[in-house]
């Protein structure tokens, strides 16, 4: 009887352990990607609104860009199109923000990444239509890694995402296309937080 108990035992743990490593393994076989953040400074960080209103109000483009003194320099382009497009008022305005303000957009990046998943859609299924481009942004790190998205104004909310190190690569056709956009809200929250201190 005990023998006979020992074996049930034995043969009850096999089963337990083939049933963790199986989901284990399904587990690290999903093919949605993870994003590990990167925490070197960012030398470069380029912004464009395509005036849409969506990272800000009237906001075209943004430069922003690491001075020796530890801050960086935003340099960014408006477009208030209010009076109609043959009427377009263009206007600059430069601040400067600190590490913590940069770092919580940069953060905001890669946790809305990570909300993602892999689209059964092609790149060029998704392009074929020619979508409007709500926004795209670009990082360049001081460690010679750069990332770049351009989110796309479809019905499920498209996101292209190309990333390496060396030259940034912005050609569309090479990236990879994650769904839904609404996981970048928390992106579009920081970079609004950080112009409206600023701006107003």
């Amino acid at each position: 009887m005990v023998a006979e108990n020992s074996k049930a035992v034995v043969v009850t743990t096999i089963i337990i352990l083939s049933i963790s490593a199986a989901a284990f393994l399904s587990m690290s076989n999903s093919d949605d990607p993870v994003f590990t953040a990167n925490y070197s400074d960012i030398a470069l960080l380029t912004i464009s609104g395509n005036s849409s209103d969506l990272l800000y109000p009237e906001l075209a483009e943004a430069n922003i860009a690491f001075l020796e003194t530890g801050t960086w320099l935003v340099n960014a382009h408006f477009v208030d199109d209010s009076g109609g497009y043959e009427y377009l008022e263009i206007y600059d305005r430069n601040f400067t923000i600190i590490s913590e303000e940069i770092e919580s957009i940069n953060e905001a990046l890669y946790e809305g990444l990570n909300q993602t998943y892999s689209s059964e859609i092609s790149v060029p299924e998704l392009l074929e239509p020619s979508p409007s481009i709500c926004y795209d942004i670009d990082i360049i790190y001081t460690d010679g890694s750069w990332i770049y998205i351009a989110v796309f104004q479809t019905n499920q909310g498209h996101i292209i995402l190309n990333n390496g190190r060396g030259t940034p690569d912005k050609n569309l056709l090479n990236g990879a296309v994650l769904e839904p956009s609404s996981a970048l809200d928390c992106l579009v929250s920081a970079i609004y937080t950080v112009f409206t201190k600023y701006l107003g």
